[in-house]
C-alpha cells in the first residue's frame, strides 16, 4: 500500500461507493443537518475559535496541580502547519507549550492521545500512520521543568496507529487502532508500558504479526466491519474508572471493551462491556468519578454520549447535524475532559465515509458544556 499524506483518507474512501444510495436517499441530507438533540441546557458553546496554526485539535490532559489543559494539535486537516502541543489557562487562553519532533522518515509530527506521567513529563500518542503505516508511530516523551518543555524524546516506537495513552500507576496504556493483519483484519488493541523499562531506553514494540506474543500487548479488540463505513479502525478512546477497571471504545463500531486487573497488574479479565445499536462509533473517553460515568466523544454522530456505571445505561448528553463549529455546535468531536464542571470538547472536523461532518472547514473549534446540573437517569 502506498503511504502518503492522507493514506487513511484513501483506505476509507473504498466505503464509499457502499453508502452512494445512502446518501442520494438524502440520509444525510440539510435538513437533518439542522436537528439537535438533547436537553437545550447542555447545548455546547464556543470555547476557542483557533487559527491555522492550530487547525486540529485532538487530545486533552487536564494538569490538576495548575488546571491548565493541554491539548494535542497534530494539524492533519493543513499539515503544512507543524504538530504542536498547547495548554488551555485557567482564564481559557491558548498559549503554546512546543513543536512536537518530526520523524526522520516522514517529517511529520501527529501528536494525539497525551498524559501526564508519574515523573511530571507529557507522553505523547505520535500517530504516524496517516503518513506511513509500517510501525512509524511511537510515544513522545516531553520533558518538562517549571511548567516548561526543555526536550522531547522517543520513549515507545513500534505502533502503527498509536492513539489514546492514560497512566495508571507507573504503567502506561496505549490503543493502537490499526493491526493490518489478513488473518485478522479487524485487530486492534491496548498496550502497556512501564516506567521502569522506558527509563532504561526505548521500548521496541513487536511488529503487529507478533502482537499476541508481545509481552506489552494486554487486550484484544475487533472491529465489527459496517456496510456504510466500510473500514477496520479500531481502538480508540480509553479511561480507568475509580476501581482500576480499565475501559477501551472502538472507533470502527462503537463497542466498549474492558478489563480488570489482578493485584500483581497482571490482566484478570477482558472483553466487551457493551455493544450498542445507538453507539457506532467510540473516539475520546473520560472517567468522571463525581457522576460515576464515562463521557464518550461519539465522531460519527457529531455526539457525546454517556455511558453510566456500573451496568452501563447508555444516554446521549448531545448531538447535532453537520456543521462548521461556529456556534459551538460539535463538528467531528474526537476528544472529551473535565475541568470542574465543564466538559472540554475538541472537534476534529475530518471527513471520513458514513460520518455526519461533510467536509472540513473553518472555524477550528473547540467547545464546552457545562455538566453542573447533570443528574443521573431514573
Amino acid at each position: 500500500m502506498t503511504t502518503h499524506n492522507g493514506t487513511w483518507i484513501s483506505r476509507l474512501s473504498i466505503g464509499l461507493l457502499a453508502v452512494t444510495g445512502i446518501l442520494a436517499a438524502g440520509c444525510l441530507s440539510q435538513k437533518s443537518a439542522m436537528k439537535t438533540y438533547g436537553d437545550p441546557q447542555f447545548r455546547p458553546k464556543s470555547l476557542l475559535s483557533l487559527t491555522d496554526a492550530y487547525n486540529t485539535p485532538d487530545g486533552m490532559r487536564l494538569d490538576p496541580e495548575t488546571g491548565d489543559m493541554y491539548v494535542a494539535f497534530p494539524n492533519f486537516n493543513i499539515p503544512k502547519y507543524p504538530g504542536v502541543l498547547g495548554k488551555i489557562t485557567r482564564n481559557n487562553k491558548l498559549v503554546k507549550v512546543c513543536d512536537m519532533p518530526k520523524h526522520l522518515e516522514t517529517r511529520y509530527a501527529g501528536p494525539m492521545g497525551l498524559d501526564i506521567g508519574p515523573d511530571g513529563n507529557l507522553y505523547v500518542a505520535d500517530n504516524q500512520y496517516f503518513y506511513n503505516t509500517d510501525h512509524k508511530s511511537r510515544i513522545i516523551r516531553v520533558v518538562m521543568k517549571g511548567g516548561k518543555a526543555v526536550k522531547t524524546e522517543v520513549a515507545v516506537e513500534g505502533f502503527k496507529l498509536a492513539n489514546a495513552v492514560i497512566f495508571r500507576g507507573n504503567d502506561l496504556f496505549v490503543t493502537d487502532t490499526f493491526f493490518d493483519r489478513e488473518d485478522k483484519p479487524g485487530m486492534s488493541g491496548v498496550y502497556r508500558i512501564s516506567m521502569e523499562e522506558m527509563n532504561k531506553g526505548v521500548v521496541k514494540l513487536l511488529p503487529k504479526s507478533q502482537a499476541e506474543m508481545d509481552p506489552h500487548f494486554v487486550m484484544e479488540m475487533n472491529t465489527k466491519r459496517l456496510l456504510y463505513r466500510g473500514d477496520w479502525a479500531g481502538a480508540d478512546g480509553m479511561t480507568f474508572d475509580d476501581k482500576g477497571n480499565l475501559y477501551a471504545g472502538n472507533f470502527g463500531d462503537g463497542t466498549i471493551y474492558k478489563a480488570t486487573f489482578n493485584a500483581d497488574g497482571s490482566v484478570k479479565s477482558a472483553g466487551v462491556f457493551l455493544y450498542d445499536a445507538r453507539l457506532t462509533c467510540c473516539d475520546g473517553m473520560y472517567y468522571d468519578k463525581k457522576r460515576n460515568c464515562i463521557f464518550v466523544a461519539d465522531f460519527e454522530k457529531n455526539a457525546i454520549k454517556i455511558i453510566w456505571l456500573p451496568e452501563g445505561k447508555l444516554t446521549t448528553l448531545w448531538e447535532n447535524g453537520d456543521t462548521n463549529g461556529s456556534d459551538g455546535l460539535l463538528d467531528g468531536p474526537c476528544e472529551v475532559n473535565i475541568r470542574g464542571d465543564q466538559l472540554f470538547i475538541s472537534s476534529f472536523d475530518m471527513h471520513f465515509p458514513g460520518l455526519k461532518n461533510t467536509k472540513f472547514d473553518k472555524p477550528y473549534s473547540m467547545s464546552i458544556i457545562d455538566i453542573s446540573k447533570l443528574e443521573r437517569p431514573g
